[in-house]
């Protein structure tokens, strides 16, 4: 017997993906493959409840929307759930049109942060969808299967009957998110994901915490549309890896994590992980003041070989504003902290959040040569709608667009300041990574440390994108 829940990762937007899941926005600046988090947490939850359902991931799989349509009419689906984002949102409701092309009958949901943002968009622009779920709202997709897909009284959801649209009540789902049960790693085709740190596969991704520990949140960040930071239990996260491990896993990601903030759990979680000997490695992300050396190297012997920090800025102008406080010192610091224990350094920057200058986009570029470490990556920032960036920009006229698939980091940016254009912002983010990645030094030290092969890929996957000046 088929399910009647189909999950769908939509089809990428170009040829090297994109990311959707928990409010992340836009194009992937190389070939790399995430499994669709957000799905997956949705089918756990559902199997756990005795629903059984299917995932899709177009989006890792490079299946178009002509692929879809053959999938519906072979699974025959009763309900169709799919993820966005915005500067994907556009395309990605054309998935609802295809299910209707294929059955009036099959019901239609939409989920992502752009809902979260504008709950009433998706039902004005495409009038097949039937429903709209904000993020961090599992259990409202449980509730409504389960009702039947009778909509009244089912918390968190938006839904539309004879063109008027309703919104109910917020859910309060995640208080516990242990009660979300395992996301489904055994429903995705686990030997096509990887990323640049990727060594040993098949890998996958899961989660140890919701919302952020920053708070209020940075003023660019998706963790404004999450409720305070929760944290799933050691427990749950031990009796996970068991499970990933039985599945012949060898690589876990965790890619949004304040879990690992919280010093108290990761010490725990790490000490249980060495204690039950899994053999998995794993790669993570970790705020530079909350990566003191005892963890790291207590990280190093869990099984971590890779951990990515957030520096944003070298400016103290740019800094303050982001409200992140994070200094460029301690960046410097936890990026020595990783290398001694062991591990690999990713650190993160972004150009074009306010009091941005061509002063301080060179003072931020100069501060990476400066780090050593493994890898970098030169983002522009999304004004994501909702977030007090977005709002920032639209009260000061900053705005050039509400277009959405505009608003992506590998194009340029919605936005331009009185002294800094979109332009501006956006050629030097390509200058800095051709400043940073065609150093001698480092392709050198690449080459020497990793699979030449590997290797190899993710330096051609960086030429096209930024050799080619647009």
């Amino acid at each position: 017997m088929k399910p009647e829940i189909l999950l769908i990762e939509p089809p990428s937007t170009n040829k090297f993906g994109n990311l959707r899941t928990l409010g992340s926005i836009g194009s992937l600046k190389t070939d790399m493959r995430w499994p669709p988090l957000d799905l997956m947490i949705i089918a756990g939850l559902l199997r756990k409840h005795g629903i059984p359902s299917k995932i899709y991931d177009a989006n890792s799989l490079r299946i178009t929307l002509r692929d879809i349509k053959d999938i519906l009419q072979t699974e025959k689906p009763r309900f169709v759930i799919f993820t966005t984002s915005t500067p994907t949102f556009y395309q990605d409701l054309k998935i609802a049109d295809i299910v209707k092309e294929c059955s009036k009958e099959i019901k239609v949901a939409v989920t992502g942060t752009h809902i979260n943002a504008l709950p009433y968009e998706a039902f004005r622009l495409n009038k097949n969808i039937d429903f709209a779920v904000p993020v961090d709202s599992e259990s409202t997709f449980l509730a409504l299967i389960k009702s039947d897909y009778r909509p009244e009284g089912i918390q968190g959801l938006i839904w539309r009957v004879d063109g008027e649209v309703f919104i109910n009540p917020p859910s309060r789902n995640g208080e516990d998110i242990d009660e979300l049960g395992f996301p489904a790693h055994d429903l995705i085709p686990l030997d096509i994901y990887r990323d640049p740190f990727t060594r040993k596969r098949p890998i996958t991704v899961t989660y140890s915490s919701r919302g952020c520990i920053n708070y209020p949140p940075c003023i660019m960040c998706s963790a404004c549309f999450f409720n305070h930071p929760r944290y799933r239990s050691v427990d749950m996260l031990i009796e996970e890896m068991r499970w990933i491990k039985e599945l012949g896993i060898k690589e876990i990601r965790f890619p949004f994590e304040s879990g690992f903030n919280n010093l108290d759990m990761a010490r725990r979680l790490f000490t249980r992980m060495i204690d039950e000997g899994f053999g998995l490695r794993f790669t993570c992300n970790g705020r530079a003041d909350r990566l003191p050396l005892d963890l790291l190297k207590l990280m190093k012997e869990a099984g971590c070989v890779a951990v990515s920090v957030g520096c944003e800025s070298a400016d103290s102008n740019v800094i303050n504003t982001l409200g992140k406080k994070v200094t460029p010192d301690q960046v410097r610091e936890a990026v020595e902290n990783i290398q001694k224990a062991g591990m690999d350094a990713l650190v993160y920057f972004i150009f074009g959040l306010p009091f941005e200058t061509k002063e301080s986009m060179m003072k931020t570029l100069e501060f990476a040569k400066s780090l050593k470490a493994d890898l970098v990556t030169f983002g522009i920032a999304i004004p994501h709608p909702g977030t007090s960036f977005y709002n920032y920009l639209k009260d000061k006229g900053y705005l050039l667009t509400e277009e959405w698939d505009r608003y992506d980091p590998m194009l340029p940016p919605p936005y331009s300041y009185p002294e800094l254009s979109s332009q501006e912002i956006y050629k030097f983010s390509r200058f800095a990574y051709r400043s940073y990645y065609l150093r001698p030094v480092f392709i050198l030290k690449r080459f020497l440390k990793f699979n030449l092969a590997e290797e190899f890929k993710n330096f051609i996957g960086f030429l096209r994108r930024y050799v080619t000046i647009k």
